[in-house]
Parts: C-alpha cells; sequence; structure tokens
C-alpha cells in the first residue's frame, strides 16, 4: 500500500495505536472506583478486564481478514469509530448507565481496538521500503511499549484531575482522538486484495468460539494448583469447548475458499518459530506488571507509589524500540530479538539474585533498565517485520493479527504462573513471622511469663488471614491487631509493647520472605527469555518464501 505521504500515515496510525495501547492498562488504577460506583461484588467487576481482554482476542483476526479483503482504510476507520463509540458509552455508564451497560460498552470498545494495531502494523509496514520498515515499525513498538506500561499511571492521572466520582473521564479522552483520527483518515487512500471468495462467516463465528473458550480457561488456571483448578466450572467446561471446536474449525478453513485464519501459518517452519516467539514474548511482557510491588517490598514504600518506576521501565523501552528498527535495517529481525532476550534474561536475573540482596535504588534502577531495554527490543518490531516478511501483502493484516492474537495467549498464561511464586511464598510469612515474635517475647518478658500465642486454633485463624493483604510499611501494625484480638486482657499490653522493640526482625522477615518469592518469580521469567533466545537462534537469516493460499 502506497501513500504519497509517509509522515501522515505514521502520525495517523500510531497516534490510533497509542490511544489502543494505553487502554488496556488505564482501566487498572480505576477498577475497585468503577467497582464501588456501580455496588458490584470484586469477582464481578474483573469482568471490566476480562470481557475486554475476550472481545479484543476475538476481534483481531476477523477485522484484520476483513481489512485485507475490503481495504485498511475501510477497516481502520472501522475500528477507530468502534473504539471511539464505544469509549464515549463507557464514560456516559460513569452518570447514566448500569454495570451491565458498562460492559457492553466495554465489549464495543475492545471490537474496535481489535482493529487497530494489525492494520496499522500492516500499513505502516507496507508504506516503506523494506530497507526503511525496520524503522518505520521501531516507532510503532516505541508508541505501543510507552502507551501499554504508562496506562495506570495515566489513569490515575486522569482520576486525580477529575475525582473519584467522574472516573468516566478516563474514557472520555479517547473521544476527541478518535475523532481527530477519522478527520486525518479522510486522505488516506483505500487498499484490498479484490477476490469474489465468499467471507468465511461460519469459520469467524468458530474462531470466535475457540479464542474466547481457550482465553477464558487461561485466565482462569491456576499453574500452581493445576489438578485442582482444571476440575473448577471457570476452566474445564471451556477447555472442552475449545478442544472439541479446534478440530471442527480446522476442517471449515481448509474447506474455505477464503478462510478466515490461515491453517497454512501454523505449517510452515518459519512463521510458526515467530508465532512461537510471540507466546514467549507475550508471557515475558507480564514479568512487567509485578515491578510497581517488587519495588515497593525491596525499597520499603507504601503500597501504590511504586507504580512510577513503571515509567523509568516505559522509557527505557521507549527508548530501545526505535533503536531496535534501525539494527533491524542493518543486521536482520533475528539479531535484534536475540540481543533483545539476553536483555532480558540479564535484568530478570539481576532483579533476581541482586537487587532481592542489595535493597538498593539503584539495584532496581539496573534492573530495570536492562528489562526495560528487552522489552523494547522484543515487543514489537521485530516481530512484525518477520510476519510481513513471512505473509503475503495480500494477507498481511491477517497474519499480524495471528502473531498479535498468540502474543495475547502468552499474555494470558503469564499472571498465573509468575504469580504463583509470590503467593507459595506468602504461605511461610505466618509461621516465620510468629518464630520471630516467639523468640523476641521469650527474650523480653519477665522470667517465669509466657506468653500463649496460639494461631491455630479457628477463630485466631481468620484473626491472621488479614496478613494477606499487609505491605512491608504495615506489618508490624497489622501484626499487631492481629495478636490484640487473640492475648489475654492481662498479657496484651506488655506484649504488644514487646512486638514494636523487634519491629525491625519483623519487616526484614517480612520483606525477605516476599523476596525469595519474587525471586523465583524473576528466574522463571528469565527462563522464559532463555527459550525466546534458542527460538530465535531457529529463525533464517532471511526470509526468501512466503506463506501461500
Amino acid at each position: 500500500m502506497k501513500q504519497k505521504n509517509s509522515t501522515l500515515i505514521l502520525v495517523l496510525f500510531l497516534l490510533g495505536i497509542f490511544m489502543g495501547a494505553i487502554d488496556t492498562g488505564i482501566v487498572s488504577p480505576a477498577r475497585e472506583i468503577i467497582q464501588n460506583s456501580f455496588g458490584v461484588s470484586q469477582n464481578i467487576s474483573t469482568w471490566m478486564i476480562t470481557l475486554y481482554t475476550l472481545v479484543y482476542a476475538i476481534s483481531m483476526p476477523i477485522v484484520s481478514k476483513m481489512a485485507d479483503r475490503y481495504g485498511y482504510k475501510k477497516a481502520y476507520i472501522f475500528g477507530i469509530a468502534t473504539f471511539g463509540l464505544g469509549s464515549l458509552l463507557c464514560g456516559v455508564s460513569n452518570f447514566y448507565g448500569t454495570f451491565s451497560f458498562f460492559l457492553v460498552a466495554r465489549a464495543i470498545q475492545a471490537i474496535g481496538a481489535g482493529g487497530i494495531m494489525p492494520i496499522a502494523n500492516a500499513v505502516i509496514g507496507n508504506s516503506f521500503p523494506e530497507e526503511k520498515r525496520g524503522t518505520a515499525l521501531g516507532l510503532v513498538g516505541m508508541i505501543y511499549g510507552v502507551g501499554n506500561i504508562l496506562g495506570p499511571t495515566m489513569g490515575s492521572s486522569i482520576i486525580n484531575i477529575a475525582s473519584t466520582s467522574h472516573w468516566g473521564w478516563i474514557f472520555f479522552i479517547n473521544v476527541p482522538i478518535s475523532i481527530i483520527i477519522l478527520l486525518l483518515s479522510i486522505k488516506l487512500e483505500n487498499s484490498s486484495a479484490p477476490t469474489q471468495k465468499p467471507m468465511d462467516l461460519i469459520g469467524a463465528l468458530v474462531l470466535a468460539g475457540v479464542i474466547g473458550s481457550l482465553m477464558y480457561a487461561l485466565t482462569n488456571l491456576d499453574f500452581f494448583h493445576l489438578a485442582d483448578s482444571i476440575k473448577t466450572m471457570d476452566v474445564y467446561p471451556f477447555l472442552i469447548i475449545f478442544i472439541v471446536l479446534v478440530p471442527i474449525f480446522i476442517f471449515i478453513e481448509k474447506k474455505a475458499a477464503d478462510p478466515v485464519l490461515n491453517i497454512k501459518y501454523f505449517k510452515d517452519r518459519q512463521m510458526l518459530i515467530i508465532l512461537i516467539l510471540a507466546l514467549i514474548v507475550g508471557m515475558g511482557m507480564m514479568g512487567m506488571i509485578f515491578v510497581p510491588q517488587f519495588a515497593e517490598n525491596v525499597l520499603k514504600l507504601k503500597a501504590g507509589s511504586g507504580g512510577y518506576l513503571i515509567t523509568l521501565l516505559a522509557l527505557f523501552s521507549g527508548i530501545a524500540a526505535p533503536v531496535s528498527g534501525k539494527l533491524i535495517d542493518k543486521k536482520g529481525a533475528p539479531f535484534v530479538l536475540l540481543l533483545g532476550f539476553l536483555f532480558n534474561i540479564s535484568g530478570t536475573l539481576f532483579l533476581a539474585f541482586v537487587t532481592t540482596k542489595s535493597l538498593s535504588f539503584a539495584s532496581v534502577l539496573i534492573g530495570l533498565a536492562l528489562m526495560g531495554l528487552g522489552v523494547g527490543f522484543t515487543m514489537g518490531a521485530p516481530l512484525n517485520y518477520l510476519v510481513l516478511q513471512t505473509v503475503t501483502k495480500e494477507e498481511s493484516a491477517s497474519g499480524l493479527a495471528t502473531m498479535s492474537l498468540i502474543r495475547s495467549i502468552g499474555l494470558a498464561i503469564s499472571p498465573s504462573i509468575l504469580i504463583g511464586f509470590v503467593v507459595d511464598a506468602a504461605k511461610d510469612l505466618q509461621p516465620k513471622l510468629m518464630e520471630v515474635v516467639q523468640t523476641g517475647l521469650a527474650a523480653s518478658m519477665p522470667k517465669g511469663m509466657k506468653i500463649p500465642l496460639n494461631t491455630s486454633s479457628s477463630g485466631n485463624s481468620e484473626a491472621f488471614k488479614a496478613l494477606q493483604n499487609a505491605d512491608v510499611t504495615t506489618i508490624v501494625d497489622m501484626l499487631k491487631k492481629a495478636l490484640g484480638s487473640t492475648l489475654p486482657p492481662q498479657v496484651k499490653p506488655l506484649a504488644l509493647k514487646g512486638v514494636d522493640s523487634m519491629s525491625d526482625n519483623i519487616v526484614t522477615t517480612f520483606q525477605a520472605t516476599l523476596n525469595n518469592g519474587y525471586s523465583n518469580m524473576y528466574m522463571a521469567a528469565a527462563i522464559i527469555a532463555a527459550c525466546g533466545f534458542v527460538a530465535a537462534l531457529l529463525l533464517k537469516k532471511k526470509t526468501i518464501h512466503l506463506v501461500k493460499e
């Protein structure tokens, strides 16, 4: 697709990418506010994110196939207009709607978002000569990465300005941006692959079922308690639906004149490796979402104040992304991927073994810098470049959507795996803390005086459950509160005074226990990156063939 004004193309599509990218995280800081606004439970409130993720994943390959058939301009305008409408309705629901209305609006938003990223990548990639394609896609990676990471920070800022009772402004802000993009889109040329073949509507419907069932099951799967987790109603029925639908979908696509998803993508060696890399990159990206909590524990920060460190991560990612594009033009995409995975391995191992021991801001910064550079080198440009190099030009959007879909599956799998290490470590908190308290009280109490600390009885056990919500700055007070509800009145004042005297030991024990979990989590992230490094070695240095019908 050749355009006369390359600058217009970049501005137009990068603006859409940034708008779509920030929205994936902008809701996170407002989730509890929105939940309370509608008076729904926490379990139900998670649907504002889960539904968006599901519909987004489903819409990507379908809208992208429409783009390949009917033109990128038409599909992009549809995506932006739908996203803008959904954003408007989400904002309106703050004042006039119900939670059900809000969820419908989020679904409309997601349908539009699913068509923005793959189409933008396809147009930008195909609008520049191959020797400059990497540089252009590097800008895409920078905008997407920075937008994705800064989303939560922007959400918090908007809420602080507009107030919690006007959370709708985190969605209203998309409306003027959408209008500007739509006005600029008038100057775009439309490009499509003329075909008389019928649209694969049945395949699209079955594909929606395949993606939706798999993503929902993965979202609810607990990999640390896999056997028990699979048996739950939120997992196994949807896995069964997925298993049943996959062969049906393959059969339909083999018979379809113009399949919505090209099954040959999974048969071509180069494309299959690209999809495996997309899955690994998606899994690795989720290590970023635990950075604020990790930094808070390491640096003894108040809960919620570690979010600014995500800005540092975004900064290094934003620096690496355009550099990766220029390196692709000179050294090739496989080289950049290998470099990115090396940065990821170095950063995650540094966080796991150095930061958790040194407990300094400098060590956090070094780890985040390495990790941010790794994300910037792997997340956007190289995979997009490889897909455009591997599929036919007429299937650019569909190929990129398939890659993005597989990456989204990686995003869905990863949190359940990584957070499990921290949750597993947290199980040791109560016994280790009580050991510190027992030892400290035994040394500080008058001779012959014993403090009964029975935390195992049903009533006392409930009192100590609150410790799972503690952080490094509140653990002493919460522990005193839990102990206070279980101790006899005659010994309570003396015992609680003794707890105050050992507060440093309590904090250190809490910090070290959770850091052990974070250390294991980042080691797992390093192993995931190492798998990506090995997969990147298998890529062909230069693709000389295309995936064809």
